[in-house]
């Protein structure tokens, strides 16, 4: 799981890159690792519901 409070986005963004074939100048690099940190923070309060092995995903979303 994602822990907001140990993620850095600018290190995530470094390690995987290159490994996806990605080659992002410095200028580039920070305006993604900041995006990522954007997503982390909108992200938390979801991933910080308890889920267990019996919760399954709706069918169908009805708002």
């Amino acid at each position: 799981m994602l822990d907001p409070e140990r993620f850095d986005p600018a290190a995530h963004v470094a390690a995987t890159a290159p490994a996806l074939g990605l080659r992002l100048d410095a200028a580039r690099q920070a305006r993604v690792a900041a995006a990522f940190a954007l997503v982390a923070k909108i992200a938390a309060p979801a991933l910080a519901v308890p889920l267990t092995e019996a919760d399954e995903p709706a069918p169908v979303f009805r708002p």
